[in-house]
């Protein structure tokens, strides 16, 4: 059975190490000034790809250059000075999305791997043939298929590798071509320059005198009808401490799909996160690696496919990151889209500390505190080797004093029963994770 990419987000060189010591095959990272997150690149210049191609060539692993902007005039030349040179690199493919660069890769670079970005939104089978009679060797297909399109398009065309999202934001606008950050902010995401807009929390107003400032606070709840259409329902507008998420949907999760993705002969699984922390980003390339590795395992050993093959644990490690809730995307149904729900906390627990080297003469191991915890917490060690009870001897803050606990924006050291890490190369990607024990 084939076994498919696991791709991770790698927004730069630190988030690339962790997502690779988690478990991803491959990585992909936005070229300097020419992805769609250039602004929040951490990949600057040449120098830092050259070292992020390197490191995952060391490990025997990928990594992909996104550059998937849609250029205008002012930018073409430009932006083929910058393919080009970014290509001596060796990167394993790029990410493109604009028609026109794709043929001209194919003229003048025909020996690089091109992979079609979701901004070029492949939604059918006639499309993927025609981008791959162009030469493309991968699309990644549009956030908006359900699993049976997704399915039937790997059925008609076999060899041409498919890549899906499975996990992160879904976009309120068809796979991020969308004008509302430009409208808001004046910040085109189309040239990179998205700055989320729609995931956003809103307050609404009344206008209550001639001037714009002029704003008096609503109280209640209040709904949108459409008037020229009112045997449709009312699209509600609650607010609640949090704001008015009106245009950001709940995020994407398709553990429940990962067996029937396996089956149907997908290449690539990908995970959405350029700009999350390392910490969620760690928490979710482990969820699917697990769940990747033990439904291949079982359907190769004769076992049926069916979601009873995700491993319990692939479900837990998604439970201990933030969100706006999860849905299975358009995979499972037309109308997946949900925009009830604003911020959901982590439920199986949070992030105490990163762990930044490990004493072994001490046993102990200094920390950069993300959120509070004290002695007396349920605490686990989240490694790339797996999660394992955590016993606290004793805690010192930044100054080397004991300390009964630990607050977040500072570094500590935690003296524990146990020698967990004492491989250094664990050590330097582990977490120390705090249970919700309400949720026990």
């Amino acid at each position: 059975m084939k076994i498919p990419e696991l791709l991770a987000p790698a927004g730069d060189l630190t988030r690339m190490k962790y997502a690779f010591a988690y478990g991803a095959d491959a990585v992909y990272a936005g070229q300097p000034a020419f992805s769609l997150r250039s602004r929040e690149n951490g990949f600057k210049n040449l120098d830092d790809l050259a070292e992020g191609i390197a490191y995952a060539h060391s490990l025997g692993k990928k990594f992909y250059l996104t550059s998937n902007v849609i250029p205008r005039n002012v930018k073409v030349e430009s932006f083929q000075k910058a393919l080009l040179a970014a290509l001596e690199l060796k990167p394993d493919a790029l990410i493109v999305a604009d028609p026109g660069f794709v043929g001209w890769l194919r003229k003048t670079s025909p020996e690089t791997e091109v992979h079609l970005s979701v901004q070029a939104n492949t939604t059918n089978y006639l499309a993927a043939e025609f981008w791959h009679n162009l030469g493309v060797r991968r699309i990644i297909l549009s956030r908006e298929l359900r699993l049976s399109e997704i399915l039937e398009i790997k059925e008609r065309i076999p060899n041409l590798e498919l890549e899906v999202f499975v996990h992160g934001a879904v976009c309120m606008a068809m796979s991020g071509r969308c004008m509302l950050s430009n409208w808001v902010t004046h910040r085109d995401a189309n040239q990179g320059a998205c700055d989320n807009s729609c995931r956003m929390p809103y307050r609404l107003y009344a206008n209550v005198g001639p001037q714009s400032e002029d704003y008096r606070e609503h109280e209640g709840n209040f709904s949108l009808q459409r008037t020229d259409r009112p045997e449709l329902p009312p699209v509600a507008l609650d607010e609640d401490t949090w704001g008015t998420y009106f245009m950001s949907s709940r995020d994407l999760c398709a553990l429940d799909v990962v067996p029937e993705l396996i089956q149907g002969g997908l290449d690539s699984f990908k995970i959405e996160g350029r700009t999350r922390s390392v910490y969620y980003l760690s928490q979710v390339v482990r969820a699917y690696r697990m769940a990747i590795d033990a439904c291949a395992k079982a359907m190769s050993e004769g076992a049926p496919c069916s979601v009873d093959l995700v491993p319990a644990e692939s479900r837990r490690a998604i439970q201990f990151v933030d969100g706006r809730g999860f849905m299975p995307g358009f995979l499972r149904g037309p109308l997946p889209q949900n925009y009830e729900s604003t911020h959901v906390a982590a439920e199986g627990g949070c992030v105490c500390a990163q762990v930044l080297d490990y004493d072994v003469n001490t046993s102990s191991y200094r920390v950069n505190v993300k959120n509070p915890f004290s002695m007396d917490d349920s605490l686990e060690f989240m490694t790339p080797a797996g999660m394992k009870p955590c016993v606290v001897e004793s805690l010192h803050d930044f100054r080397g004093a004991a300390a009964d606990r630990l607050n977040p924006g500072t570094e500590g050291r935690v003296f524990v029963q146990s020698d967990v890490l004492q491989n250094t190369e664990i050590a330097k990607f582990g977490f120390i994770v705090k249970k919700n024990t309400a949720n026990i």
